[in-house]
């Protein structure tokens, strides 16, 4: 069986190092996302899909995708449908990031992450700093990546490119993609995560037809990097259960 593993906005793939590890004997694909390397795709979430069909034109996996990653794959389900997917396991992602709903980014407003745009521009360090401490569920971040580290990752991006992306990551709504989707899901969630309520996972495994949910305790947004054998395990359970 194999895992496409798909990282969030203004990581790589090699976020999920820890995760990989975590799950011997599984064969994983973690590549960097368009905008996040150099890929040949368009640096979009659209880039990001057509680059997902490409990958999933060598034979079946199962879509893992973290945060952006997940919107990723649900982009790519809308536009070329599960055919090449065996199942989709979300990680800390709402459908619809815009809090214009109950499952949203938590405790901010819609006007509020809209205006957050401008203010990447103006300060993109200081937006660093604020992004990697919201990362965690500890203030200084986990052992496999800390605050700190986060923070440099952050900041090392170019806010030119990283900035549409959060324009599109607000404007995306995959909530009917979810609910019709054909295959297995599992929607991981981090039990104390600032980005994204936690029960956003329940509400993903009610919406869709085959959905499951994990909520792994002592983890924010970065399960992946927080607990990594414990988000294994959770992704290692799901899969028994496939056909």
């Amino acid at each position: 069986m194999k895992l496409i593993l798909l990282h969030g906005w203004t990581m790589a793939g090699d976020v999920f190092d820890p995760l990989i590890a975590a799950l011997p004997g599984v064969s994983c694909l973690a590549p960097d996302l368009p905008g996040h390397g150099a890929t040949g795709y368009p640096a979009t979430i659209g880039g990001g899909a057509e680059m997902l069909t490409d990958l999933l034109a060598d034979g079946p996996a199962v879509l893992v995708g973290w945060s952006m990653g997940a919107l990723v794959a649900w982009e790519h389900i809308a536009r070329q449908g599960t055919a090449q997917v065996r199942a989709l396991i979300s990680i800390d992602m709402s459908p619809r990031p815009l809090p214009d709903w109950p499952f949203g980014l938590s405790r901010q407003t819609a006007e509020g992450v809209r205006a957050r745009s401008a203010a990447f521009y103006a300060d993109w360090p200081g937006a660093a700093q604020a992004m990697a401490a919201a990362l965690f569920a500890s203030r200084d971040g986990a052992a496999t990546m800390t605050r700190a580290q986060a923070a440099a990752r952050i900041a090392a991006r170019d806010p030119a490119v990283m900035v549409p992306f959060w324009d599109q990551i607000l404007a995306a709504d995959h909530r009917p993609t979810v609910a019709a989707l054909r295959v297995p899901s599992l929607a991981i969630h981090g039990a104390e995560s600032r980005v994204y309520p936690a029960g956003c996972a329940n509400w993903l495994a009610e919406a869709a037809p085959r959905g499951q949910a994990a909520i792994i305790p002592g983890t924010g947004h970065a399960p992946i990097l927080e607990a990594p054998a414990e988000t294994a395990a959770a992704i290692t359970d799901f899969l028994k259960d496939l056909p």
